[in-house]
């Protein structure tokens, strides 16, 4: 029943500790590869998009652009949507953020010193140290910079992860053996009602990813929360009541037989 999402840094091994715990634990592995699959049946202009703005420090005119948000919107969709399957590990994106409240997700921060990831990429990509310290350092602001933007969060803050490990300090199959030494205890938090906080959590996030990416209107205010009876749309709408119509209708139809309470702000209508 666990679900693990897994945190690296650049030359941190991460992405292949990831990997091998999928793998001995017989889960399925989450990567971009899913996201990007997930993206392209809403169409190839968002596969296009999220291959353009994955993981990656946004512009000024991406932050209010609808395909920015949109992109978030079916990022934040695909990985409540595969945590529901259970047993899966969910490389980065912000996943450790988004299932905080599930108590039988394992959050795990893969770390290590500048120097020893220095010199894995280095032999990874064939340069020299100082340029993969260059490489290192860009690839951990653009990551850190997008988690700042997508969730308001510090990539770096150790409170946000249930186990932080430095892949420098001990070797990769050590590290893979924490990990799954944790999933005993994760499985049994796998209460009904924890199990019932997710499945609320994917389904608000399904519509608001409905609503994003319906271009007939853009709301980057709305905030989409699941309220334990009904699924809640809350911000303020900047245009006329026949776009807002079309904003509860997606809702209703995403959402059925689930309700949908309106808490929205009408401006210049």
């Amino acid at each position: 029943m666990a679900i693990v999402t897994v945190s690296r840094e650049c030359g941190s091994g991460g992405e292949d500790i990831a990997k091998t715990v999928a793998k001995k634990l017989n889960y399925e592995y989450v990567s971009k590869r899913t996201i990007y699959a997930e993206m392209e049946e809403h169409g190839k202009k968002w596969l296009e998009w999220g291959k353009e703005l994955d993981e990656h420090a946004p512009s000024t005119w991406e932050r209010y652009d609808q395909s920015y948000a949109g992109y978030l919107a079916l990022v934040e969709h695909c990985i409540y949507k595969s945590a529901l399957k259970n047993n899966v590990v969910i490389l980065g994106r912000g996943g450790n953020f988004l299932l905080k409240d599930i108590p039988y997700a394992l959050r795990v921060r893969i770390t290590g010193s500048v120097e020893e990831r220095a010199k894995t990429l280095a032999g990874r990509v064939g340069v020299n140290e100082a340029v993969a310290r260059k490489m290192l350092k860009y690839s951990d602001d653009e990551r850190a910079i997008f988690i700042k933007r997508a969730y308001r969060k510090d990539w770096y803050d150790p409170d946000e992860y249930d186990l932080v490990l430095n892949s420098g300090h001990m070797r990769a199959d050590e590290v893979v053996d924490l990990i799954v030494g944790e999933i005993p205890a994760r499985d049994r938090a796998a209460t009904p009602g924890a199990q019932e906080t997710l499945r609320r959590l994917e389904l608000a996030s399904r519509v608001k990813a409905a609503i994003i990416t319906d271009f007939r209107q853009f709301m980057p205010t709305l905030e989409v929360s699941h309220d334990g009876k009904e699924i809640v749309l809350r911000g303020v709408y900047l245009f006329s009541r026949e776009r807002k119509k079309v904003l509860l209708d997606i809702a209703k139809r995403v959402a059925a037989p689930t309700g949908v309470r309106s808490e929205l702000h009408l401006r210049g209508a």
